[in-house]
């Protein structure tokens, strides 16, 4: 009888036993549950600020491109990082003249071979695959010669092989709105001056050091015949939202210029396209 009364007892320890780990189990589980959730809730809300910030970045960037007159301070239109601190963190834009970069729809291979080697190196692409890529560019551009119809660069690189991971700076060498064979030696980065054949690294350093004071640039001999471009009428604006917490956020715009208001003495600018980097 006691034997009985002892087996009984066991049981119902062991049951208790059981069903307090079972409701241990459910309750870390809907512990775990929640703090993923407030973890998700409170990534989507630095990214919402983060977005917010990488917006004011690009206001101030618009406002910057839509700046007339000479005796109007602007920032540099060939990339140069302006960077705005804010409270919360920091607000980045970057300015490209797209006439200072190299149009796929009229680039000939002498100057698309050497752009397109620079953008592969680390990327597994040498010299030969970068002008056998540059000669399938020219050839699928039709029989309209020098003005093809190219509308993406990141799609059309990507079909004939280039890495997918050198997008944004293929974008940022290359276009489809320049519009002619010339490009900006004003505004043309300085990845891109060196890929222009007749333009060596003292070159470089003599235009941008020129461009950095606010001076002409110089006559580069040989290579001027590609240097002949101007300035927009389109460009392409990355504005960068940086947390304090290491959130980051970047709007890519490109606008073209629509006119000026003489109310408020500026460009207008027609936005083409417009993308979020998260």
């Amino acid at each position: 009888m006691i034997s009985q009364r002892r087996r009984f007892r066991g049981f119902i320890l062991l049951t208790v036993l059981w069903m307090a780990l079972g409701l241990l189990l459910a309750a870390s589980s809907y512990l775990a549950t929640q703090r993923q959730t407030a973890l998700s809730t409170r990534a989507e809300v630095e990214t919402s600020r983060a977005v917010e910030l990488a917006r004011s970045a690009m206001n101030v960037a618009l406002a910057d491109v839509g700046r007339i007159g000479d005796d109007v301070p602007r920032s540099r239109r060939d990339g140069t990082p302006v960077a705005i601190s804010m409270a919360e963190g920091q607000a980045i834009y970057r300015i490209w003249d797209e006439g200072g970069k190299l149009d796929i729809n009229h680039a000939p291979v002498e100057l698309l071979g050497p752009t397109l080697q620079r953008l592969g190196d680390g990327q597994g692409i040498d010299a030969f695959d970068a002008v056998t890529i540059a000669q399938v560019i020219v050839s699928q551009r039709g029989n309209e010669g020098a003005s093809g119809q190219f509308s993406s660069i990141a799609m059309l690189l990507s079909e004939l092989g280039f890495p997918q991971d050198a997008s944004l700076d293929a974008r940022r060498l290359l276009t489809t709105y320049n519009g002619n064979t010339q490009i900006n030696l004003e505004t043309a980065p300085a990845a891109l001056l060196s890929a222009i054949p007749g333009v060596g690294p003292s070159d470089v350093s003599r235009v941008m050091d020129r461009r950095s004071n606010g001076l002409p640039a110089p006559q580069l001999g040989s290579a001027a015949i590609w240097l002949r471009g101007t300035e927009g009428p389109v460009y392409t604006i990355e504005a960068e939202g940086i947390l304090n917490s290491g959130v980051r956020v970047r709007i890519i715009s490109t606008v073209a210029a629509g006119g000026v208001s003489f109310r408020r003495g500026r460009t207008r600018f027609d936005i083409l396209g417009m993308e979020i980097l998260r």
